[in-house]
């Protein structure tokens, strides 16, 4: 079975979905699970098919095109060209930047942890308290070049990826925290804290970002890029 996703340049922005097999033996498009126009066969979808839209005063055309690298499917609303689901890029927005930024700041206060551990090892000829400051700025700096554009610039999913990642380093460094939490390692403790709070807020606020990130918004905004 062969599917392909659309958006629709219509209010809410709806994916839809057209579905046939690899020879294009007929097909449909399909709103929220339900046909909204069929071809029975190949020819008939070569010709173009159209069908109003559910609840609208609006015309959905369904075609098969022939192009020199083999043939394509097109859809439009009213003339409009309906972009391919994959396509759409919603723009950055300010709460993507916030939540980039909040990832990066976890990520620089798990920096300046390691910057004591390896501070720890040269006073205490600490071996363990070295291997862990070497350990804990290699991941910070893998962290940082991948949590900020994957939050910016990944789109809904990056904005997922980089909260689940989050979690899991807040509970590393809660844990971190909790160990070192006396006197002697009292830095270590304070700075592995922090990176462990903007990672859990970093979790938190994806959410917002998350939803402002809906290419649904970016089209009602006219903002959206493809």
């Amino acid at each position: 079975m062969h599917e392909i996703a659309f958006r629709l340049p219509v209010s809410g922005f709806p994916e839809a979905r057209f579905t046939s097999d690899y020879l294009y033996a007929g097909g449909s498009l399909s709103l929220a699970g339900v046909a909204v126009v069929e071809a029975a066969t190949r020819a008939a979808l070569e010709a173009g098919v159209a069908a109003r839209l559910p609840g609208s005063d609006s015309v959905v055309r369904l075609q098969l095109v022939p192009e020199p690298d083999g043939p394509s499917v097109r859809v439009d609303v009213d003339g409009r060209p309906a972009p391919l689901a994959s396509s759409v890029w919603a723009p950055p927005t300010r709460s993507a930047w916030i939540h980039a930024s909040l990832a990066l700041a976890a990520s620089a206060a798990g920096f300046a942890a390691s910057w004591f551990y390896l501070l720890k090892a040269d006073m205490l000829a600490d071996e363990w308290a070295r291997k862990m400051g070497h350990h804990t700025a290699g991941w910070h700096l893998l962290l940082t070049l991948t949590l900020f554009p994957a939050s910016v610039w990944g789109q809904r999913a990056g904005i997922r990826a980089v909260q689940a990642i989050s979690l899991v380093f807040f509970l590393i460094h809660a844990g971190i925290a909790l160990a070192n939490g006396n006197l002697d390692d009292l830095r270590i403790a304070i700075w592995n804290a922090l990176s462990g709070v903007f990672f859990l807020a970093s979790v938190v606020y994806g959410n917002t970002a998350h939803r402002d990130m809906d290419p649904a918004l970016a089209f009602e905004r006219g903002a959206l890029s493809r």
